[in-house]
């Protein structure tokens, strides 16, 4: 049967009604792959997953990746990183993340072959606090002026790992130079191409960080800030590219990264949030994929 779904906004993003994940059946399952394709954020209300069932569910969409910072990782299965500020008994933290907010962002655009897709499931989430925002990179391109989407197209661009002073790995982990070098060791700058394109329904979307590309080949360090700064600046001026998520206990959503950016509210610090999020090798033949020869030969 087709899934029953409601808009999240008018221009992206579909609520899946009447799905429990922890238990589904394969045709629907094939029917949220196709959802997805098509749309980069869905949202699953009311679900209950164990760490297990989550890792299965989230397999079923492609290789699953191991995060290079060890301190967020499940001790009973390392698909899993938990995003939290809570701490354990002895004070040592649970997760990562912390409690600030968390600017515009794509997921692992600084490996040269990231993990695309993501599922996020909020266990325990402050209410009305914490809110996650997506911008829509593919409706932005699709929107943009042909002067400024020329500039984009047929270019590649270059991202480094914690680049800024403000960026949540220097701000969980600045105060710890040896594990900070550790994780610079493990992630050398990655170049991708700017505008990625999904071979199964030829929907275009652009990948430019504006918190960690470093340079975009062919034009100075300067033209690269600027050209940066301008899509930025478009982006965020366009209400209908934004959808923000006020998240309730047992919500799950996925994303794609390679179609959008997110970012994250500030909130409370004494009020407990935790959630749990596995981060997918979305299939090259199937989803628009940063190196798909890259993630083609990986997955031989």
């Amino acid at each position: 049967m087709p899934l029953k779904t409601r808009p999240l906004t008018d221009t992206f993003g579909q609520e899946v009604l009447d799905v429990d994940l922890s238990d589904l059946d394969d045709a629907t399952f094939d029917e949220i792959y196709k959802l997805w394709q098509q749309d980069p954020v869905l949202l699953f209300r009311r679900q209950s997953f164990s760490e297990r069932q989550q890792v299965e569910y989230s397999k079923r969409f492609g290789e699953l990746d191991i995060l290079v910072r060890d301190d967020m990782i499940s001790p009973q299965h390392p698909e899993i990183i938990y995003i939290t500020a809570l701490r354990r008994p002895d004070g040592t933290p649970l997760g990562g993340l912390g409690t600030q907010e968390i600017y515009w962002h794509h997921d692992q655009i600084y490996r040269q072959r990231p993990a695309s897709g993501s599922v996020f499931y909020a266990v325990e989430m402050p209410e009305g606090e914490g809110q996650t925002s997506f911008c829509n990179t593919s409706l932005g391109l699709e929107r943009m002026p042909d002067n400024l989407r020329k500039q984009l197209e047929g270019r590649r661009a270059t991202a480094k790992y914690g680049l800024k002073a403000e960026s949540t790995t220097q701000r969980d982990l600045g105060k710890d130079p040896e594990a900070m070098k550790k994780i610079n060791e493990k992630t050398p700058p990655a170049t991708h191409d700017i505008v990625l394109e999904n071979p199964a329904t030829g929907q275009k979307s652009f990948y430019l960080d504006p918190n960690k590309t470093l340079r975009i080949e062919g034009v100075s360090e300067q033209e690269s800030k600027e050209l940066i700064d301008t899509v930025y600046q478009f982006m965020l001026q366009q209400d209908e590219l934004i959808y923000s998520h006020n998240w309730r206990n047992g919500d799950v959503v996925m994303w794609d990264n390679a179609r959008v950016w997110h970012r994250r509210e500030q909130f409370d610090a004494t009020k407990p949030r935790f959630a749990r999020r596995t981060t997918i090798f979305l299939r090259p033949d199937d989803f628009a994929v940063p190196e798909p020869d890259l993630a083609r030969g990986a997955a031989e």
